[in-house]
Order: C-alpha cells, then sequence, then structure tokens
C-alpha cells in the first residue's frame, strides 16, 4: 500500500465532510435535541432521583456537587450520542460517490479495494474524533468554569482515548451496513431511524435501569452504549467519589451504589452486570471483527480485479 494515495483519497474524503454544512448538522442533530430536551426538562428528570436518594443525608450532599454531576450527565449524553451519528454520517460519502459515479474513477485508480475502503473507514473515523472531541472539549471547559469537576489531567487524557476507541468501533460497524445501501434516500432514512433511536439506546432520555432486562441487553448490545457507559465512568466517577467522601461512610456508600444502579455504570447483559474492562474488550472485539470483514466483503461487493 502507498501511503500517499492513500492519505490523498483520505484527505479528499475528510474535506468532502467538512465542507458539507448540512452533513455536519444532521451528523450533530441528536445530540442538539439532547440539549435542548435537557434544558426543557430532562435536567429535572435528572435531579429528581438524585436528590429523593439523598433525601435522608441533608445537608451531607452538596447541591454544587449535585450539579456538577448532572452536568456530566448530560455531557456524556452528547457525547454518546455523537459517537453514533457522527460516523454514520460521514460514511454517507460511499453511497454519495456511488449515486455520482465518482466511485468508478477512484475503482479505475492503481489503488487496490482495501486501500479505498481504509481511507473511507480513516477519513470517517478521524471526522468523528475531531467532532466527538469538539463536543468534549467545549462541555469539560463550561464544566470546569462551574466548579470544581475533581478530574484529574490523567482522567480528561482516558476521555480523549475512549473517544479514539468508540470513533473506531462505530465506524468499523456503520461502515458494513453502508457498504450495502445504494442511495442516499436510503441512508437518510436509516439516519432517521437512527437518530430517533440513539438517545434511548445510549440512556440520554431515559436511564436504561428503568428498562426491563431484556431491554437493557438490546441496548446494551450496541457499542454506541458502551462508550457512553465508560465516559460516564470517566466524566461521573470523580464526582461520586468526592460525594460518598463527604457523606463520611454514614450510609455505608449506598447512595453512591444507588446513584450507579440507577444511571448505568455497568452495563447489563442476559441478567449478567458486564464492568469496564468487560466493555473494552467487547467494544475492541467488535471493531477488529467488523474491520475485517469490510476487508473481505468490500473487494468481492466491487469486484476486484
Amino acid at each position: 500500500m502507498k501511503f500517499r494515495r492513500y492519505w490523498g483519497l483520505t484527505r479528499r474524503n475528510l474535506l468532502v465532510y467538512f465542507k458539507d454544512k448540512q452533513a455536519i448538522f444532521f451528523s450533530m442533530l441528536t445530540p442538539i435535541i439532547v440539549f435542548i430536551l435537557y434544558l426543557l426538562f430532562l435536567k429535572n428528570s435528572y435531579v429528581a432521583p438524585i436528590m429523593d436518594a439523598a433525601k435522608e443525608l441533608g445537608d451531607l450532599v452538596k447541591s454544587s456537587d449535585v450539579d456538577m454531576f448532572v452536568s456530566g450527565l448530560l455531557l456524556t449524553s452528547l457525547l454518546g450520542t455523537s459517537m453514533i451519528t457522527v460516523p454514520y454520517q460521514s460514511l454517507i460519502t460511499i453511497v454519495k460517490d456511488k449515486e455520482n459515479k465518482v466511485d468508478s474513477d477512484i475503482c479505475s485508480t492503481p489503488m487496490s479495494r482495501v486501500e479505498i475502503i481504509l481511507a473511507y473507514f480513516t477519513a470517517s473515523a478521524i471526522s468523528a474524533f475531531i467532532m466527538t472531541s469538539a463536543v468534549m472539549t467545549i462541555g469539560l471547559v463550561i464544566m470546569f468554569g462551574q466548579g470544581a469537576t475533581y478530574l484529574t489531567a490523567v482522567g480528561v487524557l482516558k476521555l480523549y482515548a475512549i473517544a479514539f476507541l468508540g470513533t473506531l468501533s462505530s465506524t468499523s460497524l456503520f461502515m458494513i451496513i453502508i457498504i450495502f445501501l445504494k442511495t442516499t434516500t436510503a441512508t437518510g432514512a436509516f439516519m432517521g431511524i437512527l437518530c430517533a433511536a440513539t438517545g434511548f439506546i445510549t440512556g440520554a432520555y431515559i436511564p436504561l435501569s428503568t428498562f426491563s432486562p431484556g431491554v437493557q441487553t438490546v441496548c446494551n448490545l450496541f457499542p454506541g452504549n458502551g462508550i457512553t457507559v465508560l465516559f460516564r465512568n470517566g466524566v461521573l466517577n470523580p464526582v461520586l467519589d468526592h460525594i460518598d467522601a463527604g457523606i463520611g461512610g454514614v450510609d455505608e456508600g449506598s447512595f453512591a451504589q444507588t446513584i450507579r444502579d440507577l444511571f448505568g455504570f455497568t452495563s447489563k447483559m442476559f441478567g449478567k452486570e458486564v464492568g469496564t474492562y468487560g466493555i473494552i474488550l467487547g467494544i475492541v472485539a467488535v471493531a477488529v471483527v467488523t474491520t475485517i470483514a469490510i476487508s473481505v466483503i468490500y473487494p468481492k461487493v466491487y469486484q476486484k480485479k
């Protein structure tokens, strides 16, 4: 594989996405909806169960810490939904190239089919990482301006590492779907379904703990949910640990555990709890398997010479 021609196509795909303002808007539509709903009523739905759990603890749980926790919860919801919609929207370039017959020109070059699909994959992953990182950076700056987040420098770096892992996983998964879609009409229809479902899958609208075990299992099968859980642990655990330390063991840690169970700090599949390392392994496995599948399927779909 020659890096120059591979990077040339990757760069071209990046420019196609970032020059399309409508594509950027629609890729961020679900996060925007989540933010608007937060301003309208989601904030109260987040705060109410926390205050109910803290009722018997009096002043041991500070309202400023609760506000910081809720702000972090909003940020993780925005990141989780972005991790799903942005990679998909940027991959639509593949379908547009099919419709406009650009793929015929690309396939007539000396580039192998694996190089071509890798260029699309790389451009989508980079686009998703840039957009998600931008959302996260803005969110963290706002949170730091509100008060103490209790995040360390290492903790912040871990969040960007989670974003990188999430973009690779989501991009590889959606690419399997995209290469079989032939029109932008079909991709738009699927995008509509995706936007409607994303907020529920990631627990942005309603905590997954309120659903039945079967529904929780289905939602947790999607890597996007696992990434959201990792973001929750990274952003919210420091705040929750501080609240728990302020309680001083009076409740033997029951408040913190109740909040973790309610807002989904772990994944539950088939009645069993999956911890952080299990989630990471699952996400990596999905990324590896789907990437291998793409490298096999794409050349056959495009009739390798």
